[in-house]
């Protein structure tokens, strides 16, 4: 497969055309960033984002989750079916944290009593903003039936996330999730990693995860390698070590 010019992406990742018919291809960057646009390069993160996404899916497909992954092409890249992708990601709660902490005043941290879900639309520059189902319905951005859809397959897709990562010894506080429609199906695409999910560790709720960089906490990398070897993808292979 022939990757071909760029089409998108986000801070964090490039998004290419490739030379077969309904395949695009993304890398993943070694770069974190925040909702106001400031980014960082932390070494050999874009490793740990890319095996980390194609790890999970493989692990929901298991699990009868319909993906638009297709396959690793190296050690930062991913190919997947081109979608039709919502213009909103679905965020789902376990925990307190972020924006719904301010939101709610409820402590960061405090475990809610069941899950709940949100959507969060992009503006234009890239900043996310909160709308309801009713909002999105509305401004036409999806049919009821796929919004339906969407927010069942989020639901599981958390209810299977969660016991695996606490097998590793790590809370799953929040998942952002993005989605696609392949034809009349509705797919998970985009990412799972520590760009798009809290994840705490069990123990001491030590952050392993992007908000690291956006709290200015500081061993980013460090957080991200941390959870790389709790999911035992693999060692990284010393040629590809940037940081080291």
């Amino acid at each position: 497969m022939e990757k071909r010019e760029s089409i998108g992406g986000t801070a964090v990742t490039r998004c290419y055309a490739t030379d077969t018919e309904g395949v695009t291809l993304v890398e993943w960057l070694d770069q974190v960033a925040d909702a106001d646009g400031r980014t960082e390069t932390v070494a050999d993160k874009g490793i740990v984002a890319s095996r980390m996404t194609a790890s999970l899916f493989r692990h929901l497909e298991t699990k009868g989750i319909r993906t638009a992954f297709l396959e690793e092409i190296s050690a930062r890249e991913l190919s997947f079916r081109a979608v039709h992708r919502y213009s909103f990601d679905l965020v789902v709660r376990n925990f307190s944290a972020g924006s719904f902490a301010e939101r709610t005043g409820v402590a960061e941290g405090k475990a809610l009593s069941r899950p709940t879900a949100e959507l969060r639309n992009r503006k234009d520059g890239g900043q996310r903003y909160f709308l309801n189902g009713y909002d999105a319905l509305a401004l036409e951005l999806v049919k009821e039936e796929d919004l339906r859809k969407m927010t069942q397959l989020a639901f599981r897709i958390n209810e299977i996330l969660i016991p695996y990562f606490a097998e590793r010894r790590v809370d799953l506080i929040d998942l952002s999730l993005a989605f696609g429609k392949n034809k009349e199906e509705v797919v998970l695409t985009g990412a799972l990693s520590p760009d798009n999910m809290r994840l705490w560790d069990r123990d001491t709720h030590e952050r392993l995860d992007a908000d690291r960089f956006r709290r200015n906490l500081g061993n980013v990398r460090e957080a991200y390698l941390e959870i790389y070897k709790r999911l035992g993808i693999g060692s990284l292979k010393p040629e590809e070590l940037l940081g080291e």
